[in-house]
């Protein structure tokens, strides 16, 4: 749809637009302000999170080889990443603006997944001494059945019927995801269907959710599980629910969040979001112009 050069102009419009109506006196008090604007900072973020290019410095070297004269104040890799931590709350409401904008958090229908985020390979767990004592985000063994034992954190999803992503914490590893749904489901509205894989089966918090919120959480049912029908997801419904696995994927492969450099909390959350924010923005193109929304590959030609 886009070409490369399109696709990043179409990014910072969009980026600009939502910078400057959540931020019209900006987000700095005092100091001097960067060479390269905020916007412009996004924009790279963004851009090089879509082509999938796996770190920061990779993401510098590519724009400073290729489009060194469209950001002609870009900076040393240094002063550009530390710019970028330091909007991780920036991403956060762009990407909630837009959310909301679009009404995706008002959909009827919504999914929910988590997906693990390993710090280091569990052989070397015992030695890691990333995140130790780190006042948010301290790392925990976790356990996948497609990873087995880790340990990290757990990457937590909801997303609208159009793929969009409405919610993102990062939550502890070692709990079972069916002790994580009240987490996922904050500010879910009242009436809705939330689709969720066996991982979230738990009778006692799906009868109180349905009860007390009105919030219905269906999930494919084990063999063994009779009289539980109103908790069933039909066919087309768990079809649907296939979304969510295809998203993750997508934030595996071309995003590489099981391979976050991060020593310290706040940083883990700037990239979290940052690739968050990325996935929206690729998303909302696509439906201002009439595509899947997840339809990432073809949004831009090469």
């Amino acid at each position: 749809m886009f070409e490369e050069a399109e696709f990043i102009i179409a990014v910072y419009c969009l980026i600009c637009e939502y910078y400057q109506r959540l931020f019209p006196k900006g987000v700095r008090r005092g100091g001097f302000p960067p060479k390269l604007t905020d916007e412009e900072a996004l924009t790279i973020a963004i851009v090089g999170e879509y082509l999938g290019l796996e770190n920061d410095t990779a993401i510098y070297r590519y724009f400073r080889q290729h489009y060194s004269s469209w950001f002609p104040s870009l900076p040393e890799r240094s002063l550009l990443i530390r710019q970028w931590n330091k909007l991780w709350k920036v991403k956060e409401k762009i990407w909630q603006a837009i959310v909301q904008d679009w009404g995706a958090n008002l959909d009827n229908l919504q999914f929910i997944d988590t997906t693990p985020l390993p710090v280091c390979h569990i052989k070397r767990a015992k030695q890691c001494r990333i995140f130790k004592g780190d006042p948010l985000l301290e790392v925990d063994y976790g356990y996948c059945e497609t990873k087995g034992y880790y340990l990290g954190h757990k990457g937590g999803f909801r997303l609208s019927f159009s793929g969009m992503i409405i919610y993102a914490p990062l939550l502890p590893a070692r709990p079972h995801d069916s002790s994580l749904l009240e987490v996922l489901l904050q500010g879910v509205p009242a009436y809705t269907i939330v689709g969720a894989d066996k991982g979230f089966i738990n009778l006692e918090m799906q009868l109180k959710l349905l009860e007390e919120y009105g919030i219905l959480l269906k999930t494919p049912l084990r063999s063994n599980m009779q009289g539980r029908e109103i908790f069933k997801l039909s066919q087309e419904e768990n079809r649907f629910r296939r979304l969510i696995e295809t998203v993750i994927a997508q934030f595996t492969e071309r995003f590489h969040i099981q391979r976050i450099r991060a020593r310290k909390g706040w940083t883990l959350l700037a990239k979290w979001y940052r690739k968050i924010l990325a996935h929206t923005v690729c998303v909302f193109l696509n439906l201002i112009h009439g595509r899947n929304p997840i339809d990432l590959e073809g949004l831009v030609r090469y």
